[in-house]
């Protein structure tokens, strides 16, 4: 069984991650996260899937990100501060 998970997250300044050809602006992005159940005798996930959606003129584009990546742009902006 499968399950998604999703939440939002906000970043303060422009961010890009690895992979994309461009910076995005600051403000909430919506965060999916799939997991799948493990097969043992006490519940467990394991997370398969990272996606951000990220706005792409009219259309949104669902990115596949790793998480390590993600946690690392966050911090980067926690670090900057919000922009006055």
């Amino acid at each position: 069984m499968s399950t998604t998970r999703t939440y939002y997250v906000e970043f303060h300044s422009p961010f890009t991650l690895p992979g994309l050809d461009r910076d995005y602006p600051a403000g909430s992005y919506i965060i999916r996260v799939d997991e799948e159940a493990l097969d043992v005798s006490f519940p467990a996930t394991r997370r398969v899937a990272t996606t951000i959606m990220l706005p792409s003129g009219a259309m949104t584009q669902a990115w596949l990100v790793s998480s390590a990546d993600l946690e690392a742009a966050l911090a980067a902006d926690a670090a900057a501060g919000p922009l006055n």
